[in-house]
């Protein structure tokens, strides 16, 4: 085990997040074969739901763990750190169990939730059975989550990214095997498979939390460094899990806000579909689409916000704590411009090749291309605002996230309908209201945070501007490229050649914006040019 720099743990989160993220994403073609239609929309169902529960309960935990070890070290109070983590394993213990309890015992009651009075859809018995499945993982994942927490806070980025690629694999091997055999095999009703899928994700979590648990006691000497005992901390039990509370709850209103807007789009996307006059098992299957299924095909815009978070923390607490401010104004450019210069032309290839992506995954849909390219726009934002709310809370700056989270919410909550009804009117899909109405809602939330930091910490946005100018240029320019390359090599009809399509174009789009942001001079003002000319020459490249 070794210690990352930013960039350095970035890179390595991103590459076995993504590894991670695509396996997630290829997996759903077989497994979205196997579970049907109606069983995706039991998926969708059950997910979100586990996924507030689990946000509500103890997503704030493991980050502030994070926080407070990565603090504990700036201030070298290594007796603290490993307090931390002690009471944190305890207080985590509690809430994950009343959590579980509460999924559980008002399954039923989340059924209703999603129905409602839409009548011809999916039954409530249904969801109730997938959703009490799911809450048992509420009993593994909470300790697993709290362990890649004290790795990240110590800046072991490279083991606690690793854990998920264990995660995802046992997951994905258990969700399509048990889904198969209880379906083709045995024969047994649609939500019993799904739900036998399901217990891959308590499963994988246990297998990852196995893996943390061998890696830190194999190298607990190193871990623990310039620790004594736990007797000797200076700060009580009582003043850790004041900090550890206070911490953990902005965290947990973004985690929310994320679940809010999902779930908000899913509820009002339905209920506006219905009104506009779609019939419920096709508002229920659309939202589904939205909700779920193409944002599993882009995982390579989510990955890197989620590595970037996997890494940054550290970085920021450390600068806030020297008093650094020019120091957090660099990470927060050098995050935000990770963002822009990755996201954008990755956006870009998916939203040419839309149609061609939904049919790789889940076959012919009237729908999904648009759906697939609308939300990989979405993705930019929702990645640039996970990454800056995560900076906010390192740099203890609570009150910004609530403000920001708290209206991007209601500014999409109130338009969701709306939009829908709207687009309806003129002739436009409306299925793909809710969505415009989350990047209005998240763009208001940007907004506020700029305008905040500016005004505080004079934060200089510079060279977040040249970083968007030479994205948006070799964007521009990959653009093009794909539109000759299509108009050249027209599509086909076969699975495998779509694929291999698809593949082709991606990697020439890569190489050929990568390659302008190198002569152009935007890869070296990112990275630095010295280590930019080191990699070069570590690739043959350059002498």
């Amino acid at each position: 085990m070794k210690k990352n720099s930013l960039l350095e743990g970035t890179l390595v989160a991103y590459i076995i997040i993504i590894t991670t993220k695509v396996l997630g994403a290829v997996y759903v073609i077989p497994f979205y074969k196997i579970i049907g239609t109606s069983g995706g929309v039991l998926y969708s169902y059950a997910y979100n739901v586990y996924n507030l529960f689990l946000n509500l309960s103890t997503s704030g935990i493991p980050t502030a763990v994070s926080i407070i070890v990565a603090e504990y070290s700036a201030m070298k109070l290594y007796n603290d750190k490993e307090k931390t983590i002690k009471i944190a394993y305890r207080f985590i213990g509690i809430v994950s169990t009343i959590a579980f309890l509460l999924m559980f015992v008002f399954a039923a009651d989340i059924g209703k939730f999603f129905v409602g009075d839409i009548e011809g859809g999916t039954s409530i018995e249904s969801i109730k059975l997938v959703v009490r499945t799911l809450s048992f993982c509420l009993l593994v994942i909470p300790y697993l989550s709290v362990t890649r927490g004290y790795l990240q806070g110590n800046r072991y980025v490279a083991n606690s990214s690793l854990s998920q690629l264990i995660e995802q694999v046992v997951r994905v091997a258990v969700a399509l095997v048990g889904a198969y055999v209880a379906l083709n095999i045995l024969n047994t009703p649609v939500p019993v498979g799904v739900a036998v899928a399901l217990t891959g994700t308590v499963l994988g979590g246990a297998a990852a939390l196995l893996y943390l648990q061998v890696k830190i006691h194999r190298n607990r000497e190193e871990i623990s460094e310039g620790f004594t005992s736990i007797d000797d901390a200076t700060d009580s039990s009582k003043t850790i899990v004041k900090k550890i509370v206070t911490y953990a709850i902005p965290v947990i209103v973004v985690a929310l806000a994320q679940n809010i807007y999902e779930m908000t789009d899913l509820k009002l996307l339905v209920k506006g579909l219905y009104i506009v006059g779609f019939g419920a098992e096709k508002s229920e299957l659309l939202g589904s689409v939205v909700i779920t299924w193409a944002p599993k095909i882009t995982v390579l815009l989510t990955a890197l916000a989620l590595s970037l978070c996997s890494s940054i923390v550290p970085f920021v607490v450390n600068s806030y704590v020297d008093k650094d401010f020019q120091g957090l104004n660099r990470n927060f450019n050098t995050a935000i411009n990770t963002i822009l210069l990755v996201e954008i032309p990755l956006a870009a290839v998916i939203i040419a090749f839309n149609k061609d992506v939904y049919y790789i995954f889940y076959g012919e849909s009237p729908y999904g291309g648009l759906v697939t390219a609308v939300m990989a726009i979405v993705c930019i934002f929702f990645s640039l605002q996970l990454v800056i709310n995560m900076m906010l809370q390192g740099m203890k700056r609570y009150k910004i996230v609530y403000v920001n989270e708290f209206t991007g919410i209601i500014v999409n909550i109130c338009l969701d309908i709306p939009i829908i009804i709207l687009l309806d009117k003129i002739g436009l899909p409306p299925y793909i209201g809710s969505m415009f109405a989350t990047i209005i809602g998240v763009s208001t939330s940007l907004t506020i945070v700029m305008v905040s930091l500016k005004r505080e910490f004079h934060f200089d946005y510079g060279p977040i501007v040249r970083a968007l100018v030479a994205s948006i240029a070799g964007t521009i320019v990959i653009s093009l490229f794909m539109a000759g390359y299509q108009y050249l090599i027209p599509d086909a009809d076969r699975w495998i050649t779509k694929v291999i399509r698809f593949g082709v174009a991606g990697v020439l789009a890569s190489i050929l914006y990568f390659a302008l942001a190198y002569k152009s001079g935007a890869l070296g003002r990112f990275m630095g040019q010295e280590k930019l000319d080191s990699i070069m020459r570590k690739l043959h490249l350059k002498g």
